[in-house]
């Protein structure tokens, strides 16, 4: 017996939407197995072709699944030792920075600004960094567990793979519309993933190349940071330039931070709109309003994973939603409109 569709549409709404909250408030309690599970799946999908090309050359799925885990544990240990090399120069050099940009903002008392307004000093100030550093450190013992998870997570996605695959279209159907539409969503996720992750390097090298050019300090971190934050949409990017724009403030003046803040901005612009659309087309656009949403929703229900992994998570509903009549229309809200041009 169908009870939900004798139900009349606003006691429908009512129930999907009630039933929509709970999974939601199980998702946020669970945050702590679910946001490693994530990422090892995201983590999977970044490193599917690599596998694909590992077994097309005549490799074991178990041997290529764990050349590639180990190649990401060869690649997480060297930005670990990366981030800590670079971190503590630019904490030795932090006292030298702090009086270099008291003297830039002190030239603004000639302009009738007092100097004292700005707070500035609380987050560049030695102290405080090494204050937030020691508390990163502290979760050192949880990060190495979560790791741990996602590694081998990531190696048995990668071999299960074709398994998951060949059950889920031995119970669809080969031909049935669900499962045609699930394999497509599914090749069409992982290829935004790759391409998100080609485009966010484009930036990440060219900010640091410009910011080595031109002579700021760390270029090379402040280069690896953009790459990592430009997959937060809008926000990430902005974070990741005020670094180096105060240290070309410090080192160059007005001049040298006005150059950083418009290399950064032509950078990410001619990546998002030149690179991205020739690479992935047009099928995933979402609204710009969804795309801020998601980051700000998924932050609040999944924390740090849900701000990274906002657009995966938000396409992956879109496309979810897509492949109902009754849910496609939402879906259709939450596009761009391009393909209605």
């Amino acid at each position: 017996m169908n009870f939900a569709g004798n139900l009349p549409p606003p006691a429908r709404i009512a129930i999907v939407g009630a039933a929509v909250v709970i999974v939601l408030a199980g998702a946020r309690a669970a945050t702590p197995i679910l946001g490693p599970l994530l990422v090892a799946v995201f983590f999977a999908m970044i490193t599917a072709p690599v596998m694909a090309w590992l077994t097309r050359r005549g490799i074991p799925r178990i041997p290529a699944a764990i050349l590639v885990v180990v190649g990401l544990i060869g690649i997480f240990a060297g930005v670990i030792a990366f981030l800590g090399v670079a971190l503590t120069g630019f904490i030795r050099s932090l006292p030298g920075y702090q009086a270099g940009l008291e003297e830039e903002i002190a030239v603004l008392a000639d302009y009738g600004i007092d100097p004292d307004t700005f707070t500035i000093w609380d987050y560049i100030d030695q102290g405080f960094v090494i204050q937030q550093i020691a508390g990163i450190a502290r979760e050192v013992g949880n990060i190495a567990v979560d790791a741990f998870l996602v590694f081998v997570g990531i190696g048995f996605l990668l071999i299960e793979a074709p398994r998951l695959t060949a059950t889920l279209k031995k119970h669809l159907g080969a031909e049935s519309t669900l499962y045609r539409h699930f394999s497509q969503s599914g090749r069409l996720l992982i290829d935004y993933v790759v391409v998100r992750t080609k485009v966010n390097l484009i930036t990440g090298v060219g900010t640091g190349l410009f910011l080595a050019v031109l002579g700021v300090d760390f270029a090379v971190l402040w280069g690896f940071i953009a790459f990592v934050l430009s997959y937060v949409p809008y926000i990430g990017l902005v974070v990741a330039a005020i670094p180096p724009t105060l240290l070309a403030l410090i080192e160059f003046g007005p001049a040298g931070a006005v150059a950083v803040i418009a290399a950064v901005a032509l950078i990410d612009a001619a990546a998002e709109n030149l690179f991205l659309p020739r690479m992935a087309g047009r099928e995933l656009n979402l609204s710009p309003f969804f795309v801020l949403f998601s980051v700000v929703f998924w932050g609040f229900i999944l924390g740090t994973v849900g701000i990274f992994l906002a657009i995966p998570l938000t396409i992956a509903v879109k496309l979810s939603l897509d492949s109902w009549e009754e849910t496609r229309w939402i879906g259709e809200m939450m596009g761009s409109g391009d393909r209605d041009r």
